[in-house]
Parts: C-alpha cells; structure tokens; sequence
C-alpha cells in the first residue's frame, strides 16, 4: 500500500468520524429545539383555554404558593408562584403557573419558568372543608447562571381548605427534578437537582360552584302542586305504593324548579354540575340528590329506581322519571317529567332543554316520542 494511499485512507477515516461527531451533536440539538416548541405551544393553549368563557361556567382559580425545595445534596431553594386555574372535566383540572425558584447558596442557580400542571379531584367540593388533590406538571425554566434552558418535572398531592366565602388554603408536597439535557424525569442527567418541594398556596375562586351569583332564579313547576296518588294508573310492577318514600312539603316541586333552574347548561358526558354541564342522568341525579333524595347515578340503574308507571301522559305526575330507548333491551336516555306533558333533559344536540311529549314541537321531540319506553316513580 502506497502513502498517498495510506494518506488518503486516513483522511476519509479522520472526515467521517467528524461527521458522525456532528451528526451526534446535532441530535440533542434537534431534540431540544423540538420540545421546546412543543411546550411553547403547549403554553400558549393552557392560558387560552383558561380564559376562555367557556359554555359551561367552569370554575376557575387564581392561585398563589411560597415554600422551599429541599435538594439533596445542594443548597435549597425558595419557591414563589402564581397560576390560573381551572377545573376541566369530572375531576380533572388543568392550569397555567409562572414561578422562580430562588437558590439560597452562594452560587446563583435560580430558575424562572412557566409550565401546563393537570390535576386531579382539585375543586370537588362545594362546601366549606378539607379536601385531598393530586397534582403533575412540567415547566420550561432558564437558569440565571448559565442562560440554559431546563424541564422542571414535579408530581404530589395537596390538602386544600376550602373557606365558606371564594377563597381557600392548600398545603402540597410534590416530588421536584430538574432535567438540564431534556431527557425526561426517567433519564435525569448527573448533576441535574431533586428534591421535595414544600409549600403553601391560597386562591381564590370564581365561575361554577363557587356562588350562585348571577344565576337567573328557578322558574316554577308547570301543573299541579299538590302529589296524590296516580288515581287510574296503572302500574306495570307489582311494587306497591307504600314501599317507596313520601315526599313531604313541596319536595317533588323543589326537585323540578332545581332541574328547571339549569337550562340551557351544556351536555357534558358525565356531568353532575354546573361546572361542567349534564349527561341525561347526571341531571336527574342532580336534582333529586340536591334535596337529600338518594337515587342511582347512571340511567340504566334510575330505570330500576323506586316503581314502575303506566306509559301514559295521564298517570304521570311531577318529578317522574321518563326512560328511552333506542335499541331492544337497553334503556340509552331519561328525562324528568315537570308537567302538562313536557319534561326536561339532557341532549346532546341542546344541551339541558324542554320536550313535549302530547305535542311535540319538533324533530327532536318527535325522536325522543318514539323512543319513549316506560316511566319511573321514586317519591309518591
């Protein structure tokens, strides 16, 4: 083999092991720049879905927290945040937070980030009390010593005192890392910090169950107001009328006017509130148990609640329950019944609305008439 052809070898070798170096630099690199949009973006949809209105009324928060990271091995930090909150579907809940972890050593490693959190059962009660919540979020986060740019992943769960007025308390305890490479909270690199994070927070609350304020009052029952017994009904169960619960007072009237009082609230699969709308039985459910009435959740165990009346606009009385159907066997929507042949439900199409039994006044009356299989009795 000749020199120039050793040369030449040489030189090819030397020309692609710097390629593949550049190659392999550059990945990281590409990597980066990728999740760094993708998070940007992620922002910018969590603040705009925050406040957005939104059909339903959700209820929203702002929140303010202090408290210190306990890093292993490295100085502490002092947190300082504040975010937007707000509850999303059933018991989830998301948020957009700005925060500054403050480091008290003598080298300035602080952080400054913003960063999407999701949360779990935050926002559930209604009423003056403690509750427990779960939280999880990533944060992109600059460090003041050397302008880089880091994830900051954290998970834990909080204790939230929730005060009678709009305001309330939480304590949280979250596991905190910080990813300088952005490899994941699986794949921490050497060096990059860890620790518990400890803090308090205090928010307040507006929108959904946080007040009634601003609520149109409930419309009153259309038919009668006193509830004797269906003379001339015809009950296709044997259930006698004395096994069910009498309805004292005006009961069965308040159980309507709460149903009537949330037209026009979004359709929502699985819903029970006004935080987030209504499915068919989460309406039923929802106004029956907010006058201390037990009843099953979903529609195929309301079908089976209390006893069974003739199918006949006649027989039925106020706070009825209406079952349909749309395939054998299996009952698919309930209604309630309010009155001189109408009833209020759910639908998907409208939302909380009034349909007409006698007469029905559209495609979507007409629909649910020839669907219309049995009805239920729960108080007498």
């Amino acid at each position: 083999m000749t020199d120039a052809t050793v040369r030449s070898f040489t030189l090819n070798r030397a020309n692609h092991e710097a390629e593949g170096a550049h190659a392999n630099n550059a990945t990281p690199a590409r990597f980066t720049r990728c999740t760094c949009r993708l998070s940007a973006l992620a922002l910018v949809f969590a603040l705009l879905s925050i406040l957005q209105p939104g059909r339903a009324r959700a209820q929203r928060a702002v929140d303010a927290q202090i408290g210190t990271w306990a890093v292993e091995g490295a100085d502490d930090a002092t947190l300082y945040s504040a975010a937007l909150w707000r509850k999303a579907w059933g018991p989830l809940g998301y948020s957009f937070r700005a925060l500054g972890l403050i480091d008290r050593g003598a080298e300035d490693n602080s952080l400054y980030g913003l960063g999407p959190e999701l949360t779990l059962l935050r926002g559930q009660r209604e009423r003056a009390g403690l509750s427990l919540y779960g939280a999880a979020g990533v944060s992109l986060a600059l460090e003041s010593s050397e302008s880089d740019v880091a994830a900051l992943w954290s998970a834990g769960v909080g204790l939230e005192l929730r005060a009678p007025s709009l305001f309330s308390a939480s304590l949280e305890a979250r596991r905190l890392v910080e990813d300088t490479g952005f490899h994941g909270f699986w794949n921490l690199a050497q060096g990059d910090r860890q620790g518990w994070l400890l803090t308090l927070g205090l928010s307040f609350r507006w929108g959904g169950g946080s007040g009634s304020a601003g609520r149109a009052p409930a419309p009153a029952p259309v038919g009668p107001t006193s509830y004797p017994a269906a003379g001339g009904a015809e009950p296709s169960a044997a259930t006698p009328a004395a096994d069910l619960p009498v309805a004292t007072g005006d009961v069965l009237g308040e159980i309507v006017r709460t149903a009537l009082a949330v037209m026009g609230e979004p359709y929502r699969w699985g819903g029970t509130s006004t935080d987030e709308g209504f499915d068919c039985s989460g309406l039923i459910w929802f106004a029956y148990t907010s006058h201390g009435v037990s009843l099953p959740r979903v529609s195929r165990d309301q079908a089976q609640a209390g006893r069974a009346i003739s199918k006949r606009i006649e027989a039925l009385e106020l706070g009825d329950i209406l079952t349909f159907s749309n395939r054998p066997g299996v009952i698919t929507h309930v209604g309630l019944y309010i009155g001189e042949g109408r009833f209020i439900h759910a639908t998907t199409s409208g939302g909380v609305r009034i349909g007409a039994l006698d007469t029905p006044r559209d495609g979507n009356d007409r629909w649910y008439l020839t669907r219309w299989v049995g009805a239920r009795r729960v108080l007498e």
